[in-house]
């Protein structure tokens, strides 16, 4: 139906049709309503990190942190048993949407993309391009499918970077996305590699089934682009001899796609590749996504290593030089005084090159990052 809806767009009689719901919202020709959706667009939300309740100041820092560091968050998975997700939100004329915006129509989509290449980069995972808009009762369902279908939700969450960029105010670059591809409705979907790379697109509407997309057709398309599986026992191999053969130690990080100070430290060292790849190597073992990753985890786990994030150092022979674990336990993200304190002092004792300016830079920022963090905080418990 919509690849019918749009090779008639021409006729003036099926504009206004169309422009009443006839055809259902999954039509490009519904665009035309984006004029009746609200003017304020809601911005995504950012991620709430919290330690795991083991660490000291778990209950500190667990609040929503600053934005300038964090992303998006891992989504939720509940379940979908609401009557709206059995009919797409139709909007006449006179009507509001009945559901709250999720397309930000205001955004800089390029930004959007970009730092969804840079998360994905981060920590090695695709991206998907979800768009469409706030008129489209199908976009709508599409992102219930990717947020509240648990076996949908997983593997959004564990493999991809998710930007739903909205296609009436980046027609431009939406055609840019999906090029020679002809778009038959919305949502449509861009997978986007770690380099920006385009690796598909896809209509959705193969993925209906009935009124609602079909959780396993949806599931099989996303497992087709998922990143390979890495196995962490070559993963730690091949950056020990790494290490060995430029005389440099190695960053050993333990973490999971549900951990949200896992994410700030790998935006962290992310951030600040190059100074610490003067003296580190840096792995990062996912225990969930990756093969042997629970099994490498455990092997290397220091005594009290508790929750996630965790990590040592170790010298290019496998010996273990410093760890995260303090007198008062595993530090997690170096985020309060101490920790950093703990993290200068594990870097200070086993750099060979980085320079005490070097070092002074790294704990600038991490105080940065404190202080503001610690701003928000305050102002939250005012509130």
């Amino acid at each position: 139906m919509r690849q019918i809806v749009r090779s008639m767009l021409s006729t003036p009689f099926l504009l206004t049709a169309i422009s009443v719901g006839l055809f259902g919202c999954g039509s490009v020709a519904e665009q035309n309503r984006q004029s009746q959706s609200p003017a304020t667009p809601v911005a995504p939300a950012t991620e709430v990190a919290v330690k795991p309740d083991t660490v000291a100041q778990s209950e500190e820092k667990s609040p929503t942190v600053a934005a300038e560091a964090l992303q998006q968050p891992p989504l939720s998975v509940e379940s979908t048993n609401s009557a709206a997700a059995d009919t797409p939100a139709e909007a006449t004329p006179s009507e509001k949407p009945k559901r709250k915006p999720i397309y930000d129509e205001t955004a800089d989509a390029k930004e959007l993309i970009a730092k969804a290449v840079r998360r994905a980069q981060r920590d090695d995972k695709q991206v998907i391009i979800e768009w469409g808009g706030n008129w489209c009762g199908w976009c709508h369902l599409l992102h219930d499918c990717f947020t509240k279908v648990p076996e949908v939700a997983k593997i959004v969450n564990e493999e991809y970077e998710l930007v739903l960029v909205d296609s009436n105010s980046n027609e431009k670059l939406m055609k840019e996305y999906t090029g020679d591809h002809s778009v038959q409705g919305f949502p449509h979907l861009t997978i986007v590699d770690q380099e920006g790379k385009v690796l598909t697109n896809q209509d959705t509407e193969p993925l209906e089934q009935g009124r609602r997309h079909d959780p396993a057709l949806v599931t099989a398309f996303l497992s087709k682009w998922v990143v390979p599986k890495v196995d962490a026992e070559q993963l730690l191999s091949s950056k020990l001899e790494l290490a060995k053969s430029s005389d440099k130690r190695v960053l050993f990080r333990v973490g999971d796609p549900y951990c949200g100070w896992c994410k700030v430290l790998s935006q962290f060292v992310q951030d600040h590749e190059s100074l610490l790849a003067k003296d580190f190597v840096d792995v990062k073992i996912d225990t969930l996504r990756m093969s042997n990753g629970m099994k490498v985890s455990e092997a290397h786990r220091p005594p009290n290593a508790n929750g996630h994030p965790w990590f040592i150092i170790m010298g290019p022979a496998g010996e273990v030089l410093a760890t995260s674990v303090s007198d008062k336990g595993n530090i997690g993200y170096p985020g309060a005084t101490e920790e950093i304190a703990h993290f200068m002092k594990m870097l200070r004792d086993t750099r060979k090159s980085l320079t005490d300016e070097d070092l002074a830079s790294l704990e600038v920022d991490l105080n940065d990052f404190r202080i503001r963090r610690e701003k928000k905080l305050a102002e939250k418990s005012s509130n």
